[in-house]
């Protein structure tokens, strides 16, 4: 098997794993002043499946945070361009949400969120360093920090 089949197949095995894993108890978070994700979510005609959905939107994004995090290590990154990136944020969501998508739902979400990254990384799909892979995942972590926070406004 090729070594970027094993990245793709252990991401979206965290990302099934984030899932599972997303509807354990864990402590409110405080407001973390990234992109405000509640108002994108509250707009829903119903608040306990906005607020589920924001926590596995958040669970997502801490799951993709992880991927390209642990993919850095590695000797050969098989994640090593903002496009290659970016085919791994939608392959993500498009296994977590069955093909799918939050901004079905939350209009406004895609807006808000896409703007937040493209604002943190810009649109440059060519080679990333180092540096712009920690963008990356601050980026998705700053991103989840907001969805769970938004989960909790919302309960």
């Amino acid at each position: 098997m090729k070594p970027s089949t094993l990245v793709v197949l252990a991401g979206l095995a965290l990302v099934a794993y984030s899932l599972v894993s997303s509807t354990t108890d864990s402590p409110s978070p405080v407001n973390p002043g990234g992109p405000d994700l509640t108002s994108a979510f509250a707009r829903s005609e119903n608040p306990a499946q906005a607020a589920d959905d924001a926590r596995a939107f958040g669970c997502l994004c801490d799951a993709i945070a992880d991927v390209i995090a642990f993919d850095g290590r590695q000797s050969e990154p098989q994640l090593t361009t903002g496009q290659q990136l970016d085919n791994f944020r939608k392959l993500s969501r498009f296994y977590q949400r069955e093909g799918a998508s939050y901004a079905e739902r939350y209009p406004a979400l895609a807006e808000t969120a896409g703007n937040y990254l493209t604002d943190q990384l810009g649109t440059a799909g060519g080679k990333i360093d180092a540096a712009d892979r920690d963008r990356w995942v601050s980026a998705y972590r700053a991103l989840a920090l907001s969805a769970h926070y938004a989960a909790d406004r919302l309960r």
